[in-house]
């Protein structure tokens, strides 16, 4: 006999850390190569993305967690709400590296990498599973 709560529907700790990691990972790697398609040049695409990830990581955390709090009190599960969250999230953290660069096109590439990262976050931390046989 199974009892479902509203608590069993959020995700755990693993499932959140790990969606974390994997919304930075994809977060990052849409901008890097939307940079390679706008620049042409992938002499320093290694690079560029282990910067990426760490800059990513640290400057995108604080809205990740203001979305993990608002999707637990607000009971939401939509894959809309992260994916939104997560360009929001993207227009947040370039606000704590540098204000400038929200009237460069780079923002734009950040909010498409933040949409594809709240939207892999979203796939491993909340999309419906099926039970287990």
């Amino acid at each position: 006999m199974t009892a479902t709560t509203e608590s069993s529907l959020q995700p755990g700790f693993l499932l959140v850390g790990g969606g974390y990691i994997a919304a930075v990972l994809t977060a990052t790697l849409v901008v890097i190569a939307i940079l390679w398609l706008h620049a042409g040049s992938d002499e320093f695409f290694f690079q560029l993305f282990i910067v990426g990830c760490a800059y990513t990581f640290v400057c995108a955390l604080p809205g990740f967690i203001a979305t993990v709090v608002a999707a637990r009190v607000l009971a939401l599960r939509a894959w809309f709400f992260f994916t939104v969250a997560g360009g929001l999230d993207g227009l947040l953290a370039l606000v704590f590296f540098d204000l400038s660069l929200l009237r460069d096109s780079f923002a734009f590439f950040v909010v498409t990498g933040g949409l594809a990262g709240g939207l892999a976050y979203w796939l491993i931390a909340y999309r419906p599973r099926r039970a287990a046989a």
